[in-house]
């Protein structure tokens, strides 16, 4: 660090000094440890730490990908839409979200996730087991309705944002008879679609939390549910159509809850069900909305290096469970967010939530899941799109994008990182011979960084004034200023390499890489 800066640093921990020694705190402290010469002692330790820098050094890393690649699929990044947003269902309240039926021609809701480009949208969360698919002249049960207009605007949505449709379809009691699932309702929605679909279903939503959502008399065996997974998926493949399940929730620390009560997503593959694709769900923190907590939303629970661990860990276990009894089956990480129960306010709408966001994709890609969906598009304090701003995008908007923009479907895992820094390797999506490397900085302090494979390629720093901003900067240009054209990003050369600021993301565009290298150019 300059003299300049550490003259500056000095002074301004001597003032905060000056306010502590004459607090009130302080001078009810014993006599001995105010004494002068004691105080005198403690200044001179203070200014030998701060004059030899201690504390202001940035940490040193050496980084290297590995030679094992780990291939996702093509269409790895998908975004939510709750089914609460197309109905008068119930949805989290005093959060940001807009007027339901969602208007899926708003012009700004457009453009924006044109921009982003997002491989899958799904239609599902809680409101999908409680929705009726009604028909003109038809006696409906008290519940949700879901018309074929609703459902063939946001199918034309979809269409105009060149995504596929993932669609949840019900397992809740409306569909029950003798708690016995019936098909009607799957039978109606397959009579619904295009002959053109190109999506994918899926076979309810947290099935292992009817219990609480419609009572314990309709909480059903996860056995039973393989066996209706079973009957439902006959329907579906007939009309050449993939379906997903269970879609179970796995909560921070404890997995799935009260699974020793109502079984797990274990006991559906077990008992056969050899899903097309398994869908799990993940929070890593609950918000105040939630009854029921683990982990409560805060910036320590949200960066902590322990919560990356966690989520990685449960990544494994599913991991070992395909691999043993399903593993033909296709694993998606089919809805995740920063906070459970809508988000929070301040937190993750802010640019530390990013951080935390880009450090679960790379690990989801890294530990076996192909498609991971991100709740949600729009609708709660977690949304990509903030509708009170009309729909100008969230921090977690631009960390999406410049995935979408930088990572392929090939990953290279890179040696492993100590403390809170997060690395990350994929091949670039449309450049030859390119590696990304994603870079997460979740320290307080700066990091030095050598990655002694790059010889030539050029980075961006993503940065903001503090970890609630809502403001993202790229290489210090506002976000929302930049035209989004990669080509036009203002990247810099590897010649400028600099130490990585803290709390930031990197992204690293390293040219010549062999590993990306296609058997096209290699002809």
């Amino acid at each position: 660090m300059p003299g300049s800066s550490i003259i500056r640093f000095s002074l301004r921990n001597i003032c905060r000094l000056h306010r502590y020694l004459t607090s009130v705190q302080w001078r009810r402290l014993p006599p001995l440890l105010t004494h002068p010469k004691i105080v005198i002692l403690e200044l001179l330790l203070l200014g030998l730490w701060l004059l030899t820098g201690h504390g202001d050094d940035s940490e040193s890393m050496t980084l290297v990908w590995t030679d094992k690649p780990v291939e996702i699929s093509d269409a790895f990044f998908g975004v939510a839409i709750d089914a609460a947003m197309l109905t008068d269902g119930e949805w989290w309240s005093n959060s940001d979200s807009p007027p339901r039926p969602l208007d899926f021609n708003n012009p700004q809701l457009i453009r924006w996730t044109r921009l982003l480009a997002p491989d899958w949208v799904r239609l599902g969360g809680t409101e999908a087991d409680k929705l009726w698919l009604t028909q003109a002249a038809e006696v409906t049960p008290n519940a949700p309705e879901l018309s074929r207009n609703k459902l063939n605007q946001f199918l034309n949505f979809v269409s105009r944002i060149k995504a596929r449709p993932f669609i949840s379809i019900s397992t809740g009691p409306l569909t029950r008879s003798n708690g016995q699932w019936q098909p009607e309702q799957l039978q109606r929605l397959l009579q619904w679609l295009p002959q053109d679909f190109n999506g994918a279903l899926e076979f309810g939503n947290e099935p292992g939390a009817h219990w609480l959502i419609f009572g314990r008399t309709h909480q059903i065996a996860f056995e039973q549910l393989a066996d209706e997974y079973q009957q439902a998926r006959r329907l579906t493949h007939a009309h050449n159509i993939k379906l997903a399940g269970p879609a179970n929730a796995f909560w921070p620390e404890i997995g799935e809850p009260l699974k020793q009560l109502f079984g797990s997503s274990k006991d559906f593959l077990t008992a056969h069900a050899n899903p097309d694709i398994f869908t799990w769900h993940y929070y890593p923190t609950q918000s105040s909305r939630c009854g029921v907590k683990t982990e409560s939303a805060s910036w320590d629970g949200l960066l902590s290096i322990e919560t990356q661990r966690e989520f990685e860990k449960r990544s494994i276990i599913i991991q070992r469970w395909l691999k043993q009894y399903a593993p033909q089956s296709h694993q998606w990480l089919g809805e995740t967010g920063p906070a459970q129960c809508g988000g929070k306010a301040m937190l993750t709408d802010r640019f530390g939530s990013s951080l935390w966001w880009l450090s679960q994709l790379g690990s989801a890609a890294k530990y076996g899941n192909e498609t991971v969906i991100r709740q949600s598009l729009v609708g709660g304090d977690y949304a990509l799109l903030g509708y009170r701003r009309g729909y100008s995008p969230n921090p977690d908007f631009w960390a999406s994008l410049l995935w979408q923009q930088n990572m392929g479907a090939v990953a290279f895992p890179m040696a492993e990182t100590d403390g809170g820094l997060r690395a990350f390797a994929h091949c670039h999506p449309n450049r030859n011979a390119v590696m990304s490397v994603l870079l997460v900085n979740l320290n307080n302090h700066n990091v030095r960084i050598t990655l002694p494979q790059m010889q030539s390629g050029r980075f961006l720093d993503a940065t903001s004034y503090q970890l609630s901003s809502r403001y993202t900067l790229i290489n210090g240009v506002i976000a929302a200023s930049l035209s989004w054209e990669e080509a036009s990003l203002p990247w810099i050369q590897a010649d400028q390499w600099r130490d990585m600021p803290a709390y930031s993301y990197r992204w690293v565009q390293v040219d010549g890489a062999e590993q990306c290298l296609t058997d096209e150019k290699q002809g």
